[in-house]
């Protein structure tokens, strides 16, 4: 897209995104049903703690954030090699258009900038996590040429009488 800028994260841009992912990944699970609100936020500062050990300086971890060429932010993308160590290929940790922005195919842009920057860092493939709720998501990932790699399932049950 001719109107959007794609640039490396600064460490101020990092912190302040750094808590609200925190959040909002262990609210995730929380709906998913993968962990109680109690063990919530402090299993994703843990996980993002261990990804992330010198924060946006972590070697091999790609933040990107996306603007507008006026400087309005877009969005961002946390892209770094597939864990565990040794894993082939790059993952998209995180990525997020801001709310009045999304159906304007920023996504897709930054979608593909995220792609081509772990092209460029030598990754072969790139992959992600979608939550199965999250719909347009996984059309957009679907349309772009993602394919299913693994599918988690479960079920509800109610106890007995």
């Amino acid at each position: 897209m001719d109107d959007l800028r794609v640039r490396p994260m600064t460490a101020d841009e990092f912190e302040f995104l750094r808590s609200r992912l925190v959040r909002e990944y262990a609210a995730e699970h929380v709906r998913a049903g993968n962990w109680t609100e109690e063990e919530a936020e402090a299993r994703s500062r843990a996980q993002t703690d261990e990804l992330l050990p010198q924060g946006v300086e972590t070697p091999g971890v790609l933040w990107l954030a996306a603007e507008t060429l006026d400087g309005e932010r877009i969005g961002h993308v946390w892209v770094g090699p597939r864990l565990p160590a040794g894993s082939a290929g790059a993952w998209i940790y995180a990525i997020e258009i801001e709310p009045d922005q999304r159906g304007k195919g920023y996504g897709r842009a930054l979608l593909l900038a995220a792609e081509q920057e772990a092209a460029r860092n030598g990754f072969r493939t790139i992959g992600l996590n979608v939550f199965g709720s999250n719909v347009v998501a996984r059309h957009l990932y679907e349309s772009a040429g993602y394919e299913d790699a693994s599918l988690q399932m479960r079920k509800q049950l109610s106890p007995p009488e």
